[in-house]
């Protein structure tokens, strides 16, 4: 069994001080790629010093919306001529924009501000045909508004926490939907019919460890090796094997982000 874990947070060296074998436990699940997604300047930086050094690890830039008062034109200027491949310190490009978005049940920053630094990183990975990862947490309204008038087409939901509503919003239009450990917490039926229903190639799996530990590791630090658990959730389910969806979720991470 070959799976994903599109949204990992392992080079978050105060979390992972075990990386080495964090990166053993893994691969033993059968998790053989990860996506370190970056939160702010210094943390997507830190994705790409950690995922530099392995072929089977990838990373992204992204400004979340907690962070969005560090967007500014020299910033964005940056991570263009990054992008670009103009910067020979990155010899290892991001694989997407993310995570970006809106947060509206911490609003650690203004809403303009935060939309502000969303529109700017939508419009950059517009500008060089890259995927967005979105946080989006009470704020599905703004978001959707803002991504019909932006067009962005290479979208994926992270940590996917709305109902059928938003899945079915988020399929129509093409758009990818991520489930984390939080489908497989009892009490969250709607998250896992939406799993359960599902287009085949419109969702993959991931961890967002540390956070969100799937239930069997619930109160413990999460890491990628537990998106198996996710995974076997979701094949149950589905009524599929673990293997199936472990083939459907990793072709379509590996066709979204082109790793």
């Amino acid at each position: 069994m070959k799976l994903i874990d599109t949204h990992s947070h392992i080079h978050f060296s105060k979390d992972f001080p075990d990386f080495e074998e964090v990166l053993i436990r893994a691969k033993e699940a059968g998790v053989y790629k990860q996506v370190l997604v970056g939160c702010d300047v210094e943390d997507s930086f830190e994705a790409f010093k950690v995922a530099k050094n392995f072929d089977d690890l990838f990373w992204t830039f992204g400004i979340h919306p907690h962070s969005s008062d560090q967007g500014n034109e020299k910033i964005y200027e940056m991570l263009s001529e990054i992008l670009a491949d103009k910067n020979e310190d990155f010899e290892k490009l991001p694989v997407a924009i993310g995570e970006i978005g809106l947060d509206y049940f911490r609003n650690l920053q203004s809403k303009e501000t935060q939309i502000e630094a969303f529109i700017k990183q939508l419009n950059i990975a517009k500008e060089f045909d890259l995927p967005v990862i979105l946080h989006i947490r009470d704020a599905f309204e703004d978001t959707f508004k803002i991504l019909e008038k932006e067009k962005n087409s290479k979208v994926l939901l992270h940590c996917f926490s709305g109902g059928i509503k938003e899945a079915d919003w988020a399929w129509n239009r093409g758009f990818m939907v991520s489930f984390s450990g939080i489908v497989t917490y009892k009490k969250n039926l709607e998250l896992q019919e939406c799993a359960k229903i599902a287009p085949k190639d419109l969702f993959v799996v991931e961890t967002d460890c540390p956070y969100l530990a799937p239930q069997k590791f619930r109160g413990q630090r999460n890491e990628p090796a537990f998106v198996a658990e996710i995974a076997k959730l979701i094949a149950e389910l589905r009524n599929i094997s673990a293997e199936e969806l472990a083939i459907l979720t990793t072709s379509n991470a590996e066709r979204y982000f082109k790793i």
